[in-house]
């Protein structure tokens, strides 16, 4: 059975799509199955594959589909997910009940925030949308953050400060909700894949690309350890 995986905020540009593309790279590498959803009314998800397939640059092991409807994506859920290792869902932005299902269908929930208020109180709503999509279906469903865009410039301003805060205080509250200790940082490759370069993966290994990938794979290390503690809860 597909783990399910989906990238949630409330906030537009937050980093949802590039996350989707980093992770699916990894799992990809790895040699599993991926499935890409874009449910988001952007589509950046369809436009960085369409980019990808101008330039020759469709990644191996990750197929996408678009969901535009909660219709549509219950339909992918059910029916489409077999001979998938893991599914990675692209959220939208505003809170509708398509977002309803997503986190439903969800084994994790990951919010990206960057160092501004506006991020940090759509990590809050989405820790929210978590807990009660668990109180209605009884399921139990992690919500992760993690920092991303990070600049050293960043790193001191209160808003990055208070970010570490305001989770321990959500979980203080009972939210299942967690800070990843990894840091994606602005760096060019990440923008260079979003112009149709494929994955992060399949990038000439660079010293900006090894940095990266360094980062990365912390993140997944870290999110497979969730993974692995929701298996043994279950």
């Amino acid at each position: 059975m597909a783990i399910c995986m989906s990238l949630v905020s409330g906030k537009g540009g937050a980093g949802k799509t590039t996350a989707v593309i980093l992770i699916a790279g990894e799992y990809a590498l790895q040699g599993k199955q991926v499935l890409l959803v874009d449910a988001d009314g952007r589509q950046n998800l369809n436009e960085w594959w369409s980019r990808s397939e101008a330039k020759d640059n469709r990644p191996d092991g990750i197929e996408l589909r678009t969901a535009v409807t909660n219709a549509s994506l219950q339909h992918i859920l059910e029916n489409e997910t077999a001979g998938f290792d893991v599914v990675l869902i692209d959220s939208p932005g505003q809170d509708t009940v398509l977002r309803d299902t997503i986190i439903a269908g969800s084994d994790i929930v990951m919010t990206p925030i960057q160092p501004n208020q506006d991020e940090i109180l759509a990590a809050g709503q989405a820790a929210m949308d978590v807990a009660d999509t668990c109180d209605r279906t009884g399921r139990n469903i992690p919500h992760l953050n993690f920092k991303t865009r990070i600049t050293l410039p960043g790193r001191s301003l209160e808003a990055y400060r208070l970010i570490r805060p305001f989770i321990a205080n959500l979980q203080e509250q009972g939210y299942d909700s967690h800070l990843l200790d990894t840091e994606l940082y602005e760096r060019n490759p990440y923008r260079d894949i979003r112009l149709g370069y494929g994955t992060l993966q399949m990038l000439e290994l660079s010293d900006s690309v090894r940095k990266a990938r360094s980062e990365v794979m912390g993140m997944m290390q870290e999110i497979e350890r969730f993974l692995t503690n929701e298996e043994k809860r279950a």
